[in-house]
């Protein structure tokens, strides 16, 4: 799998573990935290893991508000967009499979 879905997969794996429904948490602010954990996880600053989204996911999603919007529809109403954008973005051929089976397990 290629390194840029393998990143996106793990921030979105990471938010769907924090997120709740029931809570006033916004999505941004897990992410913010998320992103948080992972740089310091990997020793690398923040914006390193934060362009796993917001650089290579290009040009389907230029602000991190975009993302932040397609993860709230994808965690609170099972949207498919976040997958379609990630599946444009499949570099190798483990890619879609990976993308397919991440997205078919959060349901």
């Amino acid at each position: 799998m290629s390194q840029k879905i393998d990143d996106v997969l793990h921030i979105l794996a990471d938010i769907r573990s924090g997120y709740r429904s029931d809570t006033s948490q916004s999505v941004r602010a897990i992410r913010i935290r998320v992103i948080h954990q992972i740089a310091n996880e990997r020793n690398v600053d923040y914006q390193t893991i934060a362009d796993a989204y917001i650089r290579r996911l290009a040009p389907e999603l230029k602000l991190t508000r975009a993302f932040d919007h397609l993860v709230e529809q994808w965690l609170a109403a099972g949207s498919p967009l976040l997958q379609r954008v990630l599946e444009q973005h499949a570099i190798d051929h483990a890619d879609p499979a990976r993308i397919r089976k991440f997205f078919e397990s959060a349901t």
